[in-house]
């Protein structure tokens, strides 16, 4: 499994507004466990604006069904002045030894 980090920024003034378009997101694109998972979720305040670090953990072979329908759901806030996001992923610890031919350490 893959793990997708989204990072979104936006103005500390646009709080309310992000927050009720969350709400309206959430309803509109429920979870789907058939392509992954969110692991967690954390906003703190920051010198530019509001940050939200959002992680999830895609299933095997969604990886990219996962990220497109993150994207689809953060293009609806880009309507925001400020609103920013980037979407990344990453390989579990594991998946990485298996790259480089290695048994991964035990956890």
């Amino acid at each position: 499994m893959a793990l997708i980090v989204a990072t979104v920024i936006f103005p500390h003034g646009k709080s309310s507004e992000v927050a009720k378009k969350n709400i309206e997101m959430i309803q509109k694109y429920p979870p789907d466990p058939s392509i992954g998972k969110n692991l967690a979720i954390g906003v703190k305040a920051t010198i530019d604006g509001m940050k939200v670090l959002a992680v999830g953990e895609a299933k095997k072979g969604k990886v990219e069904e996962f990220i497109a329908r993150l994207a689809t759901q953060y293009q609806e806030y880009t309507y925001l002045e400020g609103f920013k996001y980037q979407i990344d992923t990453y390989l579990e610890v594991a998946e990485a030894y298996k790259a480089l031919s290695m048994e991964p350490p035990p956890e």
